[in-house]
């Protein structure tokens, strides 16, 4: 079945529901999906107008799932290859190189902007009448951020008193990677912080840079109050 959706495949939640916003706000509905497993599934069913995905996925890499989609395309002729589009923060000459071969539409490297996704869609299909341009990050998403965040707070507190430093890492990378895309420079800084010193040099102390990522959610915190009191009064 023929769909004029573009199908999302990112397993961070808040950064796929920020990607369909951006979509949404250029005009453009959107499909959710959280591994490579559900895209193709999905896709048995359904042809989306594009197919947008993350390179670090839970169950395969977006190359992989590049590869996959082209190879059943193979095996299933009849209908023009579904443009593909990769996303992520790894460099981009490492993207283009391990897709090469794969047809891959456009490479957009994070934190992904309203632009990007509009240069990269441009020359695939006649883009719609485009919203007004809002540059204020919703509250919900921002109010996401907060709760993963403080919800990772401690997860992060307990590996580095036990020492588990790549699972430290793993929780700060994905923590800094949310606040990133949300464009929460100081929270995203302090997550970045503690992965590359756990990497780097994992005995040292980091017990002042996680007090001022507290500090920082705590500081978004009451900016979404203050925010919300104000839009109430």
């Amino acid at each position: 079945m023929r769909s004029a959706l573009i199908l999302v495949v990112e397993d961070h939640p808040i950064n796929r529901r920020l990607l369909q916003a951006q979509l949404a706000s250029e005009g453009w509905q959107s499909e959710l999906v959280a591994t490579g497993a559900e895209a193709l599934l999905w896709l048995e069913h359904t042809r989306p107008i594009a197919v947008i995905t993350d390179y670090v996925l839970e169950d395969m890499t977006g190359v992989e799932l590049l590869h996959r989609v082209r190879r059943w395309e193979t095996d299933t002729p009849g209908a023009p290859p579904i443009p593909m589009i990769l996303y992520s923060g790894m460099p981009l000459d490492y993207l283009q190189s391990e897709s090469r071969g794969l047809d891959c539409r456009a490479i957009i490297t994070k934190p992904v902007s309203r632009a990007q996704l509009r240069q990269a869609l441009a020359p695939l299909f006649s883009v719609p009448e485009t919203p007004p341009f809002t540059s204020s990050m919703p509250d919900d998403l921002l109010i996401e951020l907060l709760q993963f965040g403080y919800q990772q707070l401690p997860g992060l507190r307990q590996s580095l008193a036990n020492r588990q430093f790549q699972q430290a890492a793993s929780i700060a990378h994905g923590l800094h990677g949310a606040a990133a895309v949300l464009k929460q420079t100081e929270i995203a800084q302090y997550a970045a912080e503690i992965e590359n010193r756990v990497r780097q040099n994992p005995f040292e102390s980091l017990d002042a840079v996680f007090a001022s990522l507290q500090t920082a959610l705590d500081r978004l915190g009451r900016q979404i109050k203050a925010r919300q009191g104000t839009l109430s009064a």
